[in-house]
């Protein structure tokens, strides 16, 4: 016997058994690409299975309100108050950093907006691991004079040589998205080395091989296994389903609410397990007739299930997957049925809600007392001293991430001659009691006290 489904957004509803059904995998449209992309005579590496995934994370990280709120809590951090230049000075074995006073350097930090570029690095790192700087060079070719920021949702790399595994190329165009870029509207740079910028550069000085007077730095945190386009280890809250089951949550209760359903099941089911069966049984996923006539027949199997009393207490066998997650595994199930506690108005999945969350903030590193409560149930109050202890080792977990946005601040330093002892650091507020400033906050300076000892 068929019954009538109701679709509610993203989700299925089946009345005769009061269950909700919750289909995709937002992991799936983060895959690898492989096929590159022909722009003139040029071969692309693509980023993402079709070539979009920047702009497919960019859309997710505004769909989802934890991790919208974590991107930006993590760029500010990574931020800190900017980076600015100093001069290291050392007396004896104690060393001090002095406000710089170097003309030329001044000048090229104000021309530059060092501040704002190094924001938009840090707004590039965080969602994706890379970022694109760009450096100009006078016409003469004697000094690096401009610093520019790239946006990575626009940026793809060239294919790598086959004779030297390095990258050459960078193509910038607006209409990667759009699957229309081409030699009209992207515009091609040379790529320094990534191991040794400046030596690449100057020797492409010396030899005169460059076409323009401009190239772009690989600037990027790490992961294994990956020459092109980093994977940031918090897109394992796609991968697992934390970040589908979170909007999901917000779904249903919006169903509830809009519909007055009575619920006493949520289903999950992966995209993973639909693109198994369309495999097996030779379905095109094109042909929406064909498509949504096999999932009423899988819904069949679901309400057969459910409503059958044979089945009470009896378990349903399902498939999963283990998807790498670090030096761990985290479990992706096929189907996942659960049971609605009966009686319930409007508190529903709190306790769902704050896991799922915590989940996604664990993922991404962020220690929800800095930002405020976590959706869902209160999760505790926290001493003033347990919170500035956190931002503390917070700062302290940005320096792998801030050396390599402060390297083509250095490729200058190096290259335009500046004073051997400048440095650029990105300067932090130092939280500190009550009794010692009103404020509570302090900001870090540099001629207070030795911040390092010479060996």
């Amino acid at each position: 016997m068929n019954y009538e489904t109701i679709e509610v957004g993203n989700l299925s509803y089946l009345p005769d058994v009061q269950a909700i059904i919750a289909q995709g995998s937002s992991g799936d449209a983060l895959a690898d690409g492989d096929t590159p992309v022909i722009v003139g005579e040029y071969r692309v590496a693509p980023w993402g299975e079709d070539n979009k995934l920047p702009s497919l994370v960019m859309e997710k990280i505004g769909k989802g309100d934890a991790v919208g709120s974590n991107i930006d809590h993590n760029i500010k951090m990574m931020y800190g108050q900017g980076v600015k230049p100093f001069m290291k000075i050392t007396e004896g074995r104690e060393i001090f950093y002095d406000e710089c006073t170097d003309e030329r350097v001044l000048k090229f930090y104000e021309e530059n907006d060092i501040q704002g570029y190094f924001l938009e690095q840090c707004a590039d790192m965080v969602p994706f691991y890379n970022s694109f700087p760009e450096i100009i060079l006078t016409k003469d070719l004697s000094e690096i004079y401009s610093l520019q920021h790239k946006e990575a949702v626009f940026s793809r790399w060239g294919v790598a040589d086959k004779n030297t595994g390095n990258i050459t190329k960078h193509f910038y165009s607006s209409e990667w998205a759009e699957g229309k870029a081409g030699p009209d509207n992207t515009v091609v740079s040379d790529v320094l080395n990534r191991i040794n910028p400046l030596a690449d550069l100057r020797n492409r000085i010396a030899k005169r091989q460059l076409v323009t007077p401009r190239f772009i730095l690989q600037t990027y945190f790490p992961t294994p296994g990956r020459l092109y386009y980093q994977r940031p280890s918090w897109y394992s809250i796609f991968h697992s389903g934390s970040y589908d089951y979170s909007g999901m949550i917000w779904q249903f209760k919006k169903a509830l609410m809009k519909n007055g359903l009575k619920t006493r099941y949520i289903i999950y089911v992966s995209d993973k397990y639909w693109d198994l069966i369309f495999t097996e049984e030779k379905i095109d996923r094109s042909n929406p007739e064909k498509v949504k006539a096999r999932k009423e027949a899988e819904f069949e199997k679901f309400r057969k299930f459910l409503s059958d009393e044979e089945n009470a207490g009896k378990g349903m066998m399902v498939m999963k997957k283990l998807i790498p997650s670090g030096t761990s595994a985290i479990e992706e199930k096929y189907i996942v049925i659960e049971k609605v506690e009966p009686g319930v108005k409007g508190g529903e999945f709190l306790e769902d809600s704050t896991e799922v969350n915590n989940t996604i903030n664990y993922a991404m590193n962020v220690f929800p007392g800095l930002i405020g409560p976590i959706p869902g149930k209160s999760s505790g109050s926290m001493s003033g001293t347990d919170k500035r202890e956190l931002f503390h080792i917070k700062i302290a977990m940005q320096a792998a991430y801030r050396d390599r946005l402060l390297r083509p601040l250095y490729l200058v330093k190096a290259y335009n001659k500046f004073p051997d002892n400048l440095v650029w650091k990105v300067v932090d507020f130092e939280f500190t009691t009550l009794d010692k400033n009103k404020s509570g906050k302090q900001q870090t300076t540099t001629t207070e006290k030795p911040k390092e000892e010479t060996k």
